[in-house]
């Protein structure tokens, strides 16, 4: 066959080499790369057979080297698919097309013109003509586990878990027939990667747990790297937030300059509100044009954190660009990518106190897998936020949202590796009230009480544990969470006294986070839980005594929640009261 590439070489392909064995030329490569081979000169070794067969091997090599785009691929398989008349070669080039397509829309979530359901159509239809030429060997073979696994990572895209979930299977059967060692630990990373995308995370660290017991041979570290990123991602979204930390840390005592190690920890970091906030942003990373948004709206989130009342326009600059960062293309990133960016949004919208826009968000957002618990309370958890406010109307019942978390914590203690008190902290990080409330409801979440400690009491102080607040910021911060803007103002001295509330979770600055007991009382209220609102108020005023400016409405304030627990007045009458309220 006429030469379709070539180029200088110094790895030399073996001539005795049958390039339609697909597990001899997999032992061959591997040998090659033990003896210190990268995968440009494998790949140059293939191409130097000058076949299409040679450029497909050549492909497949090249789709590891750093640097690899869509238009490296399709110039290796665009001449291999226009000099061959072999009708099962034909089929796999094809397939492997498609593979790029659809392998760029999940590196950078977003679809494209592959991942459609007639994209799926399209590998069926190759299923199909592969079966109608009745072939034998080993190429037909490797022909079905390409069109298998280009489905999968279709379904990963259109979010199909249950049959990604069966194509998983066959792949793992195929692999299994082959009967090659490094094909089947490929197959199973593959299979740990795509879990990944659909969040089943108690099948990802079954799968991947005796892959993380093996020594990985020289080819296929980056694999290996991709099954520890994975099982430490799968560990946080069950809130084992310690667990995922030590796979990385291991994972980099390893291999100390694994770029996509780094990167998939830093993504973990920042989701987990444990990252430094001044950390800049991954650059050479494959990743980067699908997380990157996150990272950065994740860090906007955590500096808004660590302002104080007293600096809200600053908070207020840090939410808006939340926005700012997640509203470039929801409509066209993957279902799970859109989930976390209407989350981030919502969750900035709170912080604005723009509670009819975080609503918006909520009804439109796709709910997580079963098994992504830290999402599931996530989404919850802001729920509960705006029935903790003056908002009117939610989207759910408090009633309905207090079970559904109750919920989601009995499914985390049924679950092997799930941390159902880790899954409270790593809540309480973004949503501290929301954290709080389910601790202290009627029939409270154990794990949740920890973030009591979280809200201040008002009895003749306003304390924040050992903390003493003065009644301006304390007043502030009720009236903060009523839905009004009070800049408390703080001396020199204040603000030195207050130099507990600034501290560190993992190597981020927090401050606080300081609960007002006002807004565990508004949505004890709005739950219609009176017995409990009157016990709780009991325990601490809503609105500090105060004196001067602030003496009226922080009296009023104490008095229409009074009147609200004990029945005298209706939720609704209580809102409409607190509107009134002159600040």
């Amino acid at each position: 066959m006429k030469r379709i590439m070539s180029t200088q070489v110094s790895l030399e392909l073996d001539k005795n080499l049958d390039l339609a064995n697909w597990p001899d030329v997999l032992s061959w490569t591997a040998r090659a790369s033990a003896e210190g081979a990268s995968q440009q000169e494998i790949a140059d070794a293939f191409l130097s057979d000058g076949s299409a067969l040679g450029n497909f091997r050549a492909f497949t090599h090249l789709m590891r080297t750093p640097g690899f785009t869509k238009e490296t691929g399709l110039a290796c398989l665009r001449p291999a698919y226009r000099a061959t008349s072999d009708k099962l070669l034909k089929i796999i080039i094809a397939t492997s097309v498609h593979h790029l397509g659809i392998q760029r829309s999940l590196l950078e979530g977003e679809k494209n013109e592959k991942t459609t359901s007639g994209g799926m159509e399209l590998l069926n239809e190759y299923l199909n003509d592969l079966r109608n030429l009745h072939c034998t060997g080993m190429l037909p073979i490797e022909a079905e586990y390409r069109i298998y696994h280009a489905m999968a990572v279709t379904a990963l895209t259109l979010n199909e878990a249950k049959e990604l979930e069966r194509l998983i299977n066959r792949l793992l059967v195929i692999a299994e027939i082959i009967g090659h060692e490094e094909l089947s630990d490929r197959t199973t990373n593959f299979c740990v990667t795509a879990l990944t995308n659909v969040d089943s995370y108690s099948q990802i660290i079954a799968l991947g747990y005796p892959q993380l017991q093996r020594t990985p041979p020289p080819s296929m570290e980056d694999s290996y790297e991709s099954v520890i990123a994975n099982m430490a991602h799968a560990y946080l979204h069950i809130g084992d937030y310690r667990k995922c930390k030590l796979l990385f840390e291991e994972g980099l005592k390893k291999s100390s300059d694994s770029i996509q190690l780094k990167n998939y920890f830093l993504w973990n970091q920042v989701q987990a509100g444990q990252l430094d906030l001044s950390t800049e942003l991954p650059t050479d990373w494959d990743r980067i044009k699908r997380y990157r948004w996150q990272i950065e709206a994740f860090q906007e989130l955590g500096r808004a954190m660590a302002e104080g009342p007293h600096r809200t326009q600053q908070q207020r600059q840090h939410y808006l660009r939340m926005v700012e960062i997640t509203n470039e293309g929801v409509d066209t990133r993957l279902t799970r990518d859109s989930t976390i960016e209407r989350w981030l949004r919502a969750r900035a919208r709170l912080g604005l106190r723009e509670y009819a826009l975080a609503l918006d968000e909520l009804r439109i957002i796709q709910p997580p897998h079963s098994d992504d618990f830290l999402y599931r309370v996530w989404i919850n958890a802001i729920h509960l936020e705006l029935g903790m406010t003056t908002l009117p109307q939610l989207i759910k019942p408090m009633h309905e949202l207090e079970e559904e978390a109750r919920q989601i914590y009995r499914d985390a203690r049924k679950v092997n590796n799930a941390d159902p008190e880790g899954l409270a902290h790593l809540t309480a990080r973004w949503m501290p009230g929301a954290t709080a409330y389910l601790g202290r409801m009627p029939d409270g979440i154990t794990e949740c009480r920890i973030a009591l400690e979280n809200v201040f009491r008002i009895t003749s102080r306003s304390r924040w544990k050992l903390t003493v607040l003065p009644p301006p910021l304390a007043l502030s911060l009720t009236l903060g969470a009523l839905g009004n803007e009070h800049r408390p103002s703080l001396n020199a001295n204040t603000n030195f006294q207050l130099r507990p509330l600034r501290q560190k979770i993992g190597e981020a600055d927090v401050w606080g986070p300081v609960v007002a007991p006002v807004s565990l009382a508004l949505g004890l209220l709005r739950a219609g839980h009176l017995e409990t609102a009157r016990e709780w108020l009991s325990v601490t005023l809503v609105a500090p005594q105060v004196k001067g400016e602030g003496a009226d409405p922080a009296e009023q304030i104490n008095t229409l929640f009074k009147q609200a627990s004990g029945g005298e007045r209706s939720f609704t009458s209580l809102l409409q009261a607190l509107a009134l309220l002159k600040v």
